[in-house]
């Protein structure tokens, strides 16, 4: 990896990388000021806080300068899922990002980072917490991408960071994990709750945090059935400040700090209260408290995933006008810092008739660059003045730097353009940064965004797409299958006493920690096929020689995360519930695998860590006999919505849509597509419903060809967003 030597050899020695936010000028010097060791940011498009000020390409340069100077780093952030008509400005904005000094970029989207490793080699890429890794499997699948870093899942406690990171060594991958801020309650990257309410994606950095809005947990009948505060989705902030130590023994590279949408006053005082901590000087103290105002957790961190990890009444941290002045006032003395920091510079000048023109630059570190141009010719007219060179050479207003020493061999009436000493100048100051900062290697011109390799059409089939239904049990399996569903997917913990039955597939849960994956993977062994959860899943079912699709949490929108996804051995790909029917038809047309949508059912919004149902009060964890778990509950929002919640034999909780999909007056449009199977989220289905609804969608494909008309489901449904995408 490229990057600033002096400081980061320190750091590797002794302490994890202190990584912090910015989402405008002013934050990004505050944490620059306050002690971060990198930056990560965002420009206009292609970010996960498209709602923070953000920066635009032309400020990369100055603040990859003014950062390497501190002896920081600067991150791009392009983690959010790429749409098919977006991979040619992705990879152009690396391109240009990495031309401008940019150290790393941080990306979620398989399709992107799989073409960064392909066409910009030289690239370091850092995958986000947003692709979900939890498991030792993700971690070795992503290193044979070629990443540098991984920032893992927020879900994770030490003890298993602590092995994480030992696998990641082993694969020479650095990890990162998030040590501060705003917890979401869902697993990162899978969350569709602000997408399906509002239209506004988290993946695509729009969410609107319906978790931060108030709830009743209600049963079938409307009861209320918990009240420990209207909040019941809002966790508390995470402070892992007593842990770093912890993390740094575990092998941990980076410890990461949320905030890109807080202010410059938030951003300096947590900043500066994790490098106290790092460097040992002293306690965090109040800074973290007086900084934001929610209650605070070491959360996962510390194995903390009960009522203790939510702030169900939004409680306040009483903070007094006086530290909030205390605050900014010291965000300010941040920003001079850094604003106002120069480095001095020793110059050595020759101006010498029938000899090149000479400039090098060194600093008190011995760092240097030099510029050696063309042969000075004797005057014609007037002989260049020793006092015109130290002017125009000094000339570095605008520039971080300060002529300190300035040496100068001026030979006799010799004449030359001051232009010629500007550009030379300037020369001498780009090799010395290329020389400090990047190892002496230039950033070279890279490939454009036309090089991106245009891939092959599919020949698809039009007739009729193979029904695929989801059941929460064996008896809807079968009665889905009676029914005419071509095949079922049923969850793996389900199936692990339950001989092999033809058409029902085994669903490695998209959630799986290591200790939880042997067993599952037996089932799917078993059974000879699997829908995998994650990539690393994916990875062990092509090591193991079984066949296997890929969830739809894969979150695939593009045909390059398709193409991927093909190469390591997917035999059917299940896309984002995120795509329009003109993104599907492009994904369709390009992508070498057979792949398919939902059409029909309540789908999945958020899963979650900490289980709901906790709500209700103490709980002995064990999950399995939980008899909250018998009865149907949801979630009703303060416009009278109910979301069912479901928990797993592992505590985790699931929560579904309020009203179900219904895509079958759009099976013409599906079809014509070239979609090649359409799915029934049935899990919530009881086997007479979900056997109902198959055979209504095998209905509806006879419909689509003209013979009969459509039947539509009674109540409210959604159509997601097959006919009106995105923001």
């Amino acid at each position: 990896m490229l990057f600033v030597k002096e400081r980061s050899a320190v750091i590797s020695s002794f302490c994890p990388e202190l990584l912090a936010p910015a989402g405008d000028r002013e934050a990004f010097f505050a944490a620059l000021g306050a002690g971060a060791d990198a930056i990560y940011l965002g420009v206009e498009v292609l970010n996960a806080r498209r709602g923070a000020k953000n920066f635009s390409r032309e400020d990369l340069p100055e603040l990859c300068q003014r950062a390497h100077l501190a002896c920081a780093r600067v991150f791009l952030t392009v983690n959010i899922t790429v749409l098919p008509g977006e991979v040619d400005e992705a990879l152009e904005l690396v391109a240009h990002a990495w031309l401008a000094g940019v150290d790393a970029f941080i990306v979620e989207d398989l399709g992107l980072i799989a073409l960064i490793h392909e066409l910009l080699p030289d690239v370091a890429v850092h995958v986000s917490t947003q692709a979900n890794v939890h498991s030792a499997a993700q971690i070795r699948a992503f290193a044979e991408l070629g990443v540098r870093r991984i920032t893992l899942a927020r879900e994770l406690s030490v003890d298993e960071i602590c092995v994480l990171a030992a696998v990641a060594a082993d694969c020479a991958v650095e990890v990162e994990c998030f040590i501060h801020g705003a917890l979401c309650v869902c697993y990162s990257g899978q969350c569709l709750m602000s997408s399906f309410i509002g239209r506004r994606s988290a993946n695509r950095g729009l969410c609107a945090q319906p978790c931060r809005m108030t709830y009743e947990m209600v049963d079938v009948a409307g009861r209320r059935l918990a009240d420990p505060g209207d909040y019941l989705l809002s966790p508390k902030d995470l402070a892992g400040a007593g842990l770093v130590g912890e993390l740094a023994a575990a092998g941990v590279a980076s410890l990461k700090i949320e905030g890109r949408m807080k202010s410059a006053p938030y951003v300096a005082a947590i900043v500066s209260a994790y490098r106290t901590a790092l460097d040992g000087t002293q306690e965090a103290g109040t800074q973290l408290t007086d900084a934001f105002n929610r209650a605070l957790t070491e959360g996962y961190l510390s194995g903390i995933r009960g009522n203790d990890l939510m702030d169900y009444r939004r409680r306040k941290n009483p903070t007094t006008p006086a530290a909030q002045r205390e605050l900014a006032a010291s965000a300010q003395r941040a920003i001079q810092v850094a604003e106002h920091r120069t480095t001095p510079l020793d110059f050595a000048v020759r101006v010498v008739a029938d000899k090149p023109l000479f400039i090098s630059v060194t600093d008190a570190a011995g760092n240097f660059g030099s510029c050696e141009a063309a042969i000075v010719e004797p005057a014609r007219t007037k002989a260049l003045a020793a006092d015109e060179v130290r002017e125009h050479v000094g000339r570095l207003g605008g520039t971080p730097y300060t002529v300190a020493d300035f040496k100068l061999d001026l030979g006799e009436n010799v004449g030359l353009g001051f232009a010629a000493l500007h550009a030379a100048r300037r020369t001498a100051l780009a090799d010395y940064e290329t020389r400090r900062f990047f190892d002496g290697h230039p950033r070279p011109e890279t490939p454009p965004a036309a090089t991106v390799p245009r891939l092959p059409r599919r020949k698809t089939s039009r007739l009729a797409p193979d029904i695929v239904a989801v059941a929460g049990s064996l008896a809807a399996a079968r009665s889905a299958l009676n029914a005419g569903a071509a095949h079922v997917r049923v969850n793996a913990a389900e199936l692990l006493d339950t001989p092999p039955e033809r058409g029902i597939i085994p669903v490695l849960p998209r959630i799986c920690h290591d200790r939880e994956l042997d067993e599952l993977l037996a089932v799917a062994q078993r059974f000879g096929a699997a829908v995998a959860g994650n990539l690393g899943q994916l990875a062990l079912c092509q090591q193991r020689d079984i066949p296997a699709e890929t969830h739809w949490s894969f979150n695939v929108t593009n045909a390059y995360s398709a193409r991927e996804l093909a190469r390591r051995g997917a035999t059917l790909i299940w896309l984002s519930p995120e795509l329009s029917g003109r993104q599907i038809a492009d994904i369709a047309a390009h992508s070498p695998v057979p792949v398919g949508i939902a059409a029909s059912g309540r789908s999945e919004l958020m899963v979650t860590e900490h289980c709901l149902l906790m709500a209700q009060g103490p709980c002995n964890q064990r999950c399995e006999a939980c008899p909250r778990r018998r009865i149907p509950t949801a979630l009703k929002d303060r416009l009278g919505y109910c979301f069912p919640i479901t928990t797993d034999r592992a505590g985790r909780s699931h929560l579904y849509n309020s009203v179900p999909l219904d895509l079958v007056e759009a099976l013409p449009e599906i079809i014509e597509a070239g979609t090649d199977a359409i799915r029934i989220d049935g899990e919530l289905l009881a086997p007479r419903a979900l056997s109902q609804e198959a055979a209504r969608l095998r209905r509806g494909i006879i419909a689509a060809h003209g013979s009969g008309e459509f039947e539509t489901i009674q109540g409210a449904v959604t159509k997601g967003h097959f006919f009106r995408g995105l923001i």
